[in-house]
């Protein structure tokens, strides 16, 4: 709400709705800024997260049946 509040109140000289306008879009860049530096790709994280996934996955499969406790926290995490 902070980074919202601190967007919006910046100054902006015209009429209404040009002072909407230009507010808007100003917040929508920072938005997308602010995205991008906080989540970073996330299509990036989801394909590293699933190959991780098929990893432990494949394990699943080799590993004895006294390791399996441990793979499938593994999965669940």
């Amino acid at each position: 709400m902070k980074f919202i509040h601190d967007s919006w109140n910046n100054k902006v000289v015209g009429c209404p709705m040009f002072i909407l306008q230009h507010k808007l879009k100003r917040l929508k860049t920072e938005l997308r800024d602010w995205n991008k530096n906080s989540s970073g790709n996330v299509y990036n994280v989801v394909i590293f997260k699933q190959g991780l996934l098929l990893d432990i996955q494949q394990n699943l499969d080799i590993a004895s049946m006294f390791d399996i406790d441990g793979f499938l926290c593994q999965e669940k995490i």
